[in-house]
This record gives C-alpha cells, sequence and structure tokens, in this order.
C-alpha cells in the first residue's frame, strides 16, 4: 500500500464523501452513479476513502465532501492511486487532489496552510 508516498500530514477525520462516477468502465455498470463513501484520512494533497466497491486505480473522479461537524462542503478532484480489498465488500482507496476547473481545491489548500 502507498501511505506512505503521502508528503503531507494526514489527518484522521471520518467525514461522509460522495464520489460521482459520470462514465462507467464496463458495458454491464451504469453511468452517472453517486456513490456514498466515507473519509478515514485527510490531507492538504489527498484522501483515504473507505468504499462498498472496487474504484479503478487512475481514474479521476468528481468528489463532494461534507464536513457534517463544521458545516463545510467541498468539491473536489481526485485521481484514485491506489485500491486495497480489506473484505468481502469494503475497500480502502488513494486519492490524490487535483486542482481542476470549477473545484474547491484552492480553498482547500487554504484550509491546511491555516491548520499549520
Amino acid at each position: 500500500m502507498s501511505d506512505e508516498k503521502r508528503k503531507d500530514r494526514r489527518h484522521s477525520r471520518e467525514e461522509k464523501i460522495f464520489i460521482e462516477v459520470l462514465a462507467a468502465s464496463s458495458d454491464t455498470a451504469s453511468d452517472n452513479l453517486m456513490l456514498e463513501c466515507s473519509t478515514r484520512d485527510i490531507s492538504k494533497n489527498g484522501l483515504k476513502i473507505h468504499a462498498r466497491f472496487p474504484f479503478i486505480q487512475g481514474s479521476i473522479l468528481e468528489l463532494l465532501l461534507n464536513f457534517e461537524s463544521g458545516g463545510y462542503k467541498f468539491l473536489l478532484t481526485g485521481e484514485v492511486k491506489w485500491v486495497e480489498n480489506i473484505s468481502d465488500e469494503d475497500y480502502l482507496a488513494g486519492f490524490e487532489l487535483v486542482d481542476a476547473e470549477h473545484s474547491d481545491y484552492m480553498v482547500w489548500q487554504k484550509m491546511f496552510a491555516e491548520a499549520s
């Protein structure tokens, strides 16, 4: 697993996250899905996410992160860097955040700069 590759300090945080899958990778899967997952930890440039389904490494996906504790919402874009099957229907995935148009990437970055 590639946890050690992350350069930024991780913050353990379990929050609800919705991941939008615009186009499925196979003919039998549905397009335009909104998947509910949860974060395990967050950092300035990445997220570790717990899901009930595997993501495809290298996929670029839209992430809607809802911090219920503070009322903050972020629309982010992330690339799946790794996926680990932890049980029959449970997966962990590492996402690297990318600066994309119409995302809250800069606000997210600023939040971590202020926390230092």
